[in-house]
C-alpha cells in the first residue's frame, strides 16, 4: 500500500501543472455556471461557489506542487554539473604549469584556491608576453588534457597573443 501511494504522490508532482490546470478550468467553468444562474435570476446555490472556489484553491495548489519538483530538479542538475567541473579542475589542475597570458610582462602571481587542494604552499605563476604559436599550444594542450575547448585565442592591443578562457565554452 505504501508503495502504491508514493508512486502515487511521484506522479502527481511530475504532472502538478497540468493536474492543477485541469482542476482551475473546471472551477472556472462552474464559477461561470454559478454567474450564468445569477443573471437569470434563478435561485442559485452557495455549494456551486464553494466548490469552485475548492476546485481554484486544489488546482493552485497542484500547479505549486509542480513548480516546486521542476524548480528542484533544475536546481539538482545545476548542482550536479558544478560538482562535476569542480571535479575536473581539481584532477587536471597541475602546479606551477599554467600561465595566466597578459601584455605586463615577468610579473610573480598566487594560484588559486585549486592549489591549496594540491600543496600547503602553493607554486608560483609567471606571466609572460605570447607569440599567435604560443597561445594556440597553450590552448591546445589544455583542450587534450580536458578532453573539450574551454578557450579561444585573440590579439591584445600591444600585438601579442593571448587565451580567453569561458565565454561560450564552458570552464
Amino acid at each position: 500500500m505504501s508503495n502504491f501511494l508514493k508512486d502515487l504522490w511521484r506522479e502527481m508532482k511530475n504532472r502538478g501543472e497540468d493536474i492543477g490546470l485541469t482542476f482551475i478550468i473546471l472551477g472556472v467553468l462552474i464559477l461561470l455556471v454559478q454567474f450564468a444562474l445569477v443573471l437569470s435570476d434563478l435561485r442559485t446555490e452557495i455549494d456551486l461557489l464553494a466548490t469552485s472556489l475548492g476546485l481554484l484553491s486544489v488546482g493552485l495548489g497542484f500547479t505549486a506542487i509542480g513548480l516546486s519538483h521542476k524548480a528542484d530538479k533544475k536546481y539538482t542538475q545545476i548542482l550536479n554539473r558544478i560538482d562535476t567541473n569542480v571535479v575536473k579542475v581539481l584532477d587536471n589542475y597541475e602546479g606551477g604549469r599554467d600561465i595566466i597570458e597578459q601584455p605586463i610582462g615577468n610579473v610573480i602571481v598566487k594560484p588559486p584556491p585549486a592549489a591549496v587542494v594540491e600543496e600547503a604552499v602553493p607554486p608560483e605563476v609567471t606571466v609572460e608576453k605570447k607569440s599567435k604559436a604560443a597561445a594556440q599550444k597553450r590552448l591546445d594542450e589544455d583542450t587534450k588534457r580536458v578532453g573539450y575547448q574551454r578557450g579561444e585565442i585573440y590579439q591584445l592591443e600591444d600585438g601579442s597573443w593571448g587565451v580567453h578562457w569561458g565565454g561560450k565554452y564552458p570552464l
